[in-house]
């Protein structure tokens, strides 16, 4: 018997929920802002809103790729409530991140 989440969308849920109670166990239950990039299918901001995060949408270059100078402004103006990153490797265009280990 295994409760091991079977979908890539109730992977995200568990994933979400667990990060959660990450924070919540260290006294930072307010960290509630989920950055996606614009390039995620739409499971990925629908189960962040689904457990309350605050969904923030980083661009993408004309490559599909993660465009790092935004995700940096973002990661800056979200710091103090910052709870995640939600990325899709590859992406949901096919693309293989080249800065993925960046990100």
């Amino acid at each position: 018997f295994s409760l091991q989440p079977n979908s890539g969308a109730s992977g995200e849920y568990a994933g979400l929920i667990a990060i959660q109670r990450y924070h919540e166990s260290r006294g930072e239950g307010h960290r509630n802002v989920c950055l996606i990039p614009s390039s995620a299918h739409g499971t990925n901001p629908a189960t962040a809103s689904m457990v309350s995060m605050k969904v923030v949408v980083v661009k993408c270059d004309d490559e599909g790729n993660i465009d790092i100078d935004d995700l940096a402004a973002k990661i800056e103006k979200h710091k103090d409530n910052l709870s995640s990153i939600m990325i899709t490797y590859p992406s949901t265009h096919g693309v293989y991140e080249e800065k993925v280990k960046e990100v």
